[in-house]
């Protein structure tokens, strides 16, 4: 589940309680961390044809200016990064919150960090899943201040010397001892000409729902660039476990064209819980690259009719409507989701393959497709729509949603 931000008189308090041991030393623990935004207008997929330019220009904006560094930060804190990844990932596994070692030793030289008290897998670079995944966009050397004019000028990105294939760019704020990345949506397509034979499959999805209705059906949207004859395999997995477990919900769907359009109808042992979700895209050569949506999903309890359960009453209450929970892992789900699923995929050796439409323009020689953008379900046991007390719950679930576009620290003081 996505942090929930503290918003209480006693905020320092209970932030240093929560903070890492390494991260309560640093002085400014409590102060949030300001993202990269993306532009709204972000393209599904932004193809780059090395054939014409291998560099392209993005845009990027701040909600604020961050310049205010405090006498126990490190040096150049409060800075801007950008860092392509060759997969992409689902909210439920976040990436690294260090980029480099290097990085862990600054801050601890600084007072704000102890280089014990983090493993190789809290190091981008040493990471097992990352370490072979990722390029800089820019030098570690050239971080940005966080100003408005220097977001005014956006960077340029220099692919020559990639792997051809799907990336995944990231803005990264520097301000250790606790760093964060920010998500660009869509995907980027690096090729060498029209070729598709050439590169892997490159896919996107644009969903941000994070609610959805049991008895609803979510229609993952998104985009992708593959060979004819590539399929796109649907995958579901409860959250809240020590790791994802997989279940296919829809196998081997024809991709029509370049969008991406599978419906996802929650089975019944996900009512009641979040899962993650995930589209493969898979070509004819057998390659294959796994789109996430933007968020994680509730499954509430349905809004149709009452539908299964001895003990079920239509009451048209929350607390009928959960009582049948204890049951809640029980019963088959529909379709294949009951098989598990292959690990999600991506390009080897910081190379990466995506899909999707290439209309309009992000720089140049880059062609791009606009993203345009739904959510839970739960028990059995349940009677129809948002009247009774799932008026209250919707109030409750209103003031949980969309919290997404400040980082993980707590709010400002």
């Amino acid at each position: 589940m996505r942090p929930v931000r503290l918003c209480t008189l006693g905020l320092p308090l209970v932030a240093a309680a929560l903070l890492s041991p390494a991260t309560a030393r640093a002085g400014n623990g409590i102060h949030e961390r300001t993202p990269v935004q993306w532009p709204g207008a972000t393209a599904c997929m932004t193809v780059i044809d090395r054939s014409v330019s291998p560099i392209v220009h993005f845009d990027y904006e701040i909600p604020f200016e961050d310049t205010m560094v405090t006498a126990d930060e490190v040096a150049d804190s409060r800075r801007h990064q950008f860092v392509a990844f060759c997969r992409n990932h689902t909210p439920q596994e976040p990436l690294p919150v260090w980029l480099a070692w290097k990085d862990v030793e600054l801050a601890e030289a600084a007072g704000i960090a102890d280089k014990t008290d983090y493993t190789d897998e809290e190091v981008l670079e040493t990471n097992a899943i990352y370490k072979d995944c990722f390029v800089r966009v820019t030098a570690d050397e050239a971080r940005r201040p966080i100003t408005f004019a220097e977001a005014a000028k956006g960077f340029d990105w220099d692919t020559t010397a990639l792997a051809p294939g799907p990336y995944i760019l990231q803005g990264y704020t520097w301000e250790p001892a606790f760093n964060i990345w920010s998500k660009r949506p869509g995907v980027v397509h690096v090729v060498d000409g029209p070729d598709l034979a050439a590169v892997p499959p490159a896919a996107a999805l644009t969903n941000t729902e994070d609610l959805l209705f049991g008895e609803d059906t979510l229609m993952l949207q998104g985009c992708a660039r593959a060979l004819p004859g590539s399929t796109m395999t649907g995958y579901w997995s409860l959250t809240g476990q020590s790791g994802l477990e997989w279940h296919v919900f829809a196998e081997g769907v024809p991709l029509e064209g370049e969008t991406i359009a599978l419906p996802f109808k929650p089975p019944f042992e996900a009512v009641g819980q979040t899962v993650a979700l995930r589209v493969d895209v898979v070509d004819p050569m057998q390659r294959s690259f796994s789109a996430f949506p933007r968020a994680l999903v509730v499954i509430l309890p349905g809004n149709g009719e009452t539908t299964t359960g001895e003990d079920c009453s239509d009451t048209n209450n929350f607390i009928g409507m959960m009582s049948c929970g204890d049951d809640s892992s029980a019963g088959d789900s529909s379709g294949p989701d009951s098989s598990d699923g292959p690990e999600p995929t991506g390009s080897t050796g910081a190379a990466g393959s995506s899909t999707g439409s290439t209309t309009g323009e992000t720089g140049d020689a880059a062609t791009t497709t606009p993203i345009d953008g739904t959510s839970p379900g739960a028990c059995g046991c349940h009677s129809g729509g948002l009247a009774g007390s799932w008026a209250w719950t919707g109030l409750v679930l209103l003031g949980l949603r969309r919290r997404r576009t400040r980082a993980f620290a707590p709010p400002r003081g």
